[in-house]
């Protein structure tokens, strides 16, 4: 009788029981194949760079990419530098996704099965990947075969209605005792990422009881699919939340040719050059392409500009390394304390996030974490464009140490925010000074995500986790509340009856995009039209943000004239396209996943929403959720911990699955599930349960 089991929960969880954390990560790996196994080892082959060889002509440029970041070969270095401990766990990993592909083959298809056996380089593979896409491509866009991409700023055309633009991330709180009905913190995980590709989450519970009982790890929250590790957790002791930060990790330089070889410091420098073969499947042929790739100095050759080639130099790739992410995650996982919990993150592996933590002795911390380049002096603005490859001054060689970057602990205020935001404003009173780093470590700004953020945080008094749930499905626009007014005024001055009649939508719309908001239609195409001139809204505010005034600015409208003729236009061409200017958001943004669909509500960023929402149009004039709210959790540290929990996709993503899409109706309604931590309670709520 094995003493490793798996409880499977009602909404699809699974409840990992272990005696050692060998058989935690084993099991871990058996769950994420049942779950998730087409996902999984298509995310491998493509971590590989040979998915084109299964999936054929789609997964071409995925290939490419790796190959030219050089993954395969620093998957096997990193897999060599590892801890005996953690090797063993990771082999134990491994063996529990064999394990399960060799058992219930029946469940894979015939692509997936050619994926396996994985091995352990594998997951480092898979790691570097993950971040090679964060850090190279800002998370934009998932590689492979995603037709149904989320629109960009960049994509935005004036006159077409691209309703799911902007860029969005994820918000965080912590949220101190002296703030909450409880008298114990509360910690809010609130990520945003594609519904889809390497982005999915798997929610899982991990509960490792020795039997000597001389340890114990009893960890809950979400893996990102591929990992062999949580990447948000709680423990009964304590939590964390991530959000990406604003760091640039990662930089393109265009190079200057000479011959074959391209100039550096006013001399000719040789690359290096090496050739890869890439099959790919066309029907039951296949085809062999020879990849060229080039390496210079600065890092590899992954494109061209103005035709120039772009090198890119990459945080964890070309300098420093974070082949210690999964020890450090699996420590974070075991911590019990502040003290504890800081001391692993010492250990500096990670290459991007922001951490937010919380625990039961009533501490907060925000950590800006990840690899920050050591860069020769200027400004964030100095850096963000494309770079001079001929400047060697420019390339740099090593990154800040974790001591070196910015942190708050235990602030007054006792709470701290972050929405992928610099992290000056974390808290109000503002604690850190952006004067004492370095001005590239990250610039001086807020979003209007940030704004609403602060503004429903900075609010809560004996708070409940009920009161957090209201707030965190927040649609109010805070871009609204501080543009329509100066709006108003442009067209009470104006003649125009048309401009007068959208004024009067807006007035009555309620500033929020839920379903049955009547103007955030037309408020969202106006904008949408202000972005197609002005991208970054840089030239858009009568008052842009300042530090003397974080909290009251920006506001009013720079250029009225420029506005009210784009609010006519937009409202011309909506009631041109549906008869009228009164149309329900809900007819507008669907949820779809599986067997399951709802009306929508949320929108991105610039809108300044808090409950973000990304849309991807699936036919003409019908956008559906692609990007945005994914795993969320609510975490008060009372004694036993208390969790509201949900991932609105659902937890499989495997055809056929009652959990793909179960979660949904309760993300449209705006509800949250218990997190069921006790046996009993999972007992109380099984699906079934299985012996491994």
């Amino acid at each position: 009788m094995t003493n490793l089991e798996i409880l499977w929960d009602e909404w699809g969880v699974p409840h990992i029981f272990a005696t050692t954390d060998p058989e935690a990560f084993r099991a871990l790996g058996w769950a994420q194949m049942r779950a998730h196994g087409e996902l999984f080892l298509k995310l491998y082959a493509q971590a590989r760079g040979c998915a084109a060889e299964i999936w054929g002509e789609d997964y071409l440029e995925s290939d490419k990419f790796v190959r030219r970041m050089g993954i395969p070969a620093r998957a096997k270095r990193w897999a060599v530098a590892q801890t005996p401990t953690m090797l063993v766990n990771l082999e134990a990993f491994v063996q529990g996704v064999n394990d399960f592909g060799q058992l219930h083959s029946d469940q894979l298809s015939d692509e997936a099965r050619a994926v396996l056996p994985i091995v352990t380089v594998d997951v480092f593979a898979h790691i570097q990947r993950v971040y090679a896409v964060y850090l190279t491509q800002g998370g934009q866009r998932p590689s492979g075969a995603q037709r149904n991409e989320v629109i960009a700023p960049k994509d935005l055309v004036p006159g077409v209605h691209p309703i799911g633009t902007g860029i969005a991330g994820s918000n965080a709180w912590a949220l101190g005792g002296s703030r909450t009905a409880s008298g114990k913190p509360i910690l809010l995980a609130n990520p945003h990422l594609y519904w889809g590709d390497l982005f999915t989450f798997f929610e899982v519970h991990q509960v490792v009881q020795t039997s000597d009982s001389t340890s114990s790890t009893d960890l809950y929250g979400v893996v990102q699919v591929g990992w062999p590790v949580l990447r948000y957790g709680f423990n009964p002791y304590l939590g964390w939340a991530h959000t990406v930060n604003a760091l640039k990790g990662w930089d393109a330089f265009a190079l200057e040719l000479d011959g074959d070889g391209y100039v550096l410091g006013g001399q000719r420098h040789a690359f290096e050059i090496r050739s890869e073969v890439i099959r790919v499947r066309t029907g039951s042929e296949f085809r062999e392409e020879t990849l060229n790739i080039r390496h210079s100095l600065h890092g590899p050759v992954i494109g061209e500009q103005h035709g120039k080639p772009i090198a890119a130099r990459s945080v964890g790739f070309e300098v420093s390394t974070f082949s210690g992410i999964f020890e450090q995650y699996w420590k974070m996982a075991n911590a019990k304390t502040q003290s504890e919990f800081q001391a692993v993150l010492e250990m500096h592996q990670n290459p991007l996030f922001t951490v937010l933590y919380a625990d039961r002795e009533g501490h907060l911390a925000h950590y800006f974490g990840g690899f920050v380049p050591r860069r020769t002096g200027k400004s964030w603005n100095d850096w963000v464009a494309t770079l001079p490859g001929n400047d060697p001054s420019l390339i740099w060689t090593e990154v800040h140490d974790f001591s070196e970057l910015p942190r708050v602990i235990d602030p007054p205020s006792d709470w701290l925010q972050n929405a992928n935001n610099p992290p000056w404003t974390t808290t109000i009173p503002m604690v850190l000074s952006a004067d004492q780093f370095p001005a590239y470590m990250t610039p001086r700004l807020v979003s209007l995500r940030e704004l609403r953020s602060i503004t429903m945080i900075s609010g809560l008094h004996q708070a409940t986790l009920s009161d957090v749930g209201t707030l965190i499905g927040s649609t109010y626009s805070e871009l609204a509340g501080r543009v329509l007014p100066a709006l108003f005024e442009a067209v009470r001055s104006s003649g125009s009856t048309l401009a007068k009649d959208a004024a009067r939508v807006l007035e009555r719309w309620d500033r929020s995009f839920d379903p049955h908001s009547i103007g955030a239609d037309l408020f969202s195409r106006f904008v949408v039209a202000m972005l197609g001139i002005d991208p970054l809204l840089a030239d858009f505010w009568d008052q842009p943000w300042t530090e003397a005034d974080p909290l009251g600015t920006p506001h009013g409208l720079k250029r009225p004239e420029l506005a009210l003729k784009l609010l006519e236009r937009e409202a011309a061409r909506l009631r041109a396209s549906t008869g009228g200017l009164e149309r329900r958001w809900g007819d507008l943004t669907r949820l779809k996943r599986g067997a399951f669909e709802a009306e929508a509500h949320g929108h991105l960023d610039p809108f300044g929403v808090f409950r973000v929402s990304g849309y991807a149009e699936d036919q003409p004039g019908q956008f559906t959720v692609a990007f945005g709210t994914t795993y969320v959790a609510m975490v008060e540290f009372t004694t036993p911990v208390r969790a509201q929990v949900l991932l609105g996709y659902g937890n499989s993503s495997q055809p056929g699955s009652k959990h793909h899409g179960d979660q949904l109706p309760l993300l449209a309604s705006r509800q949250m599930r218990q997190a069921w931590l006790s046996r009993d309670d999972i007992e109380a709520h099984l699906e079934f349960r299985e012996s491994l």
